[in-house]
């Protein structure tokens, strides 16, 4: 099997970035994978404020990319924990897509009021997806619309043919969403992705959360000293550094994030 991590990064070169980068191809290597990273690489620049988002989905149109096997995407802040060998690839064996789950996050927008990303606007966004193309999207045990996140998603041939043949035009996906008055978090690729399970008609894994654990600030706080909310847990692989600014840390900062407790570097 021959397979690829993909990773692509729209702006400068930071410290944070080029860390990622190095900690990423280091995992490859360790599986028997080939990496490429494209800083900037400017592909289907017509969508807009969404374009530098939407540029995973390059491996899906991309011909070079068909010598490949399986493709794992990762954005630029999402760190292997250290030493880490267990094989991600295993995930999508007989599947077209593999994705996590932001299990807190059902729950947590349900309960917030106002802004532009909440269950209101969630509810309004799958509903207005189920009546467009006739599908019906995934929910929760206690039926609120599941959040997936797009920054670990995992490809098989098979799954890229696939939505090659199926996938609903981007922009027409965008301007649906303008269109129908919902806001402009809702158009982006996790979205569109999100979406595209169902549209696409896709047989997708939801992989386990250790795939995609995340560190953030807790909503609805600010400053240097807001609290931190840790999701890693004693199975977590790859950690999601949403933290301000990650992108400019130093790799000795980002180490300690991804591999110690919070306590232990944590403002």
């Amino acid at each position: 099997m021959k397979n690829l991590i993909y990773q692509y990064y729209d702006g400068p070169s930071w410290p944070g970035t080029e860390y990622c980068v190095e900690v990423t191809k280091a995992y490859a290597k360790r599986i028997g994978a080939d990496h490429i990273f494209e800083l900037n690489p400017k592909w289907r620049t017509n969508l807009g404020k969404y374009s530098p988002h939407y540029g995973q989905f390059k491996l899906v149109y991309h011909e070079p990319f068909e010598k490949y096997d399986n493709i794992l995407f990762t954005d630029s802040d999402v760190f292997a924990v250290e030493g880490l060998n267990e094989n991600v690839f295993d995930n999508v064996k007989g599947k077209d897509i593999g994705i996590c789950r932001e299990d807190f996050q059902p729950e947590s927008r349900a309960k917030t009021r106002g802004g532009a990303i909440n269950g209101e606007w969630d509810e309004k966004w799958v509903q207005a997806i189920e009546r467009k193309w006739g599908v019906k999207m995934p929910r929760t045990e206690s039926g609120l619309p599941k959040v997936y996140n797009s920054g670990v998603v995992l490809y098989s041939r098979e799954g890229i043919m696939k939505m090659r043949k199926n996938f609903i035009d981007f922009n027409e996906f965008v301007n649906f969403i303008a269109r129908a008055g919902i806001p402009a978090f809702y158009g982006s690729d996790q979205s569109y992705i999100h979406a595209m399970l169902e549209v696409a008609k896709l047989n997708y894994v939801e992989m386990d959360s250790g795939w995609n654990s995340f560190v953030h600030f807790l909503s609805g706080t600010k400053g240097d000293n807001r609290p931190v909310n840790d999701l890693r847990t004693k199975d977590t692989k790859f950690v999601h550094v949403q933290l301000t600014a990650a992108d400019h840390f130093s790799a000795e900062r980002l180490w300690k994030i991804v591999n110690l407790p919070v306590e232990e570097w944590a403002r």
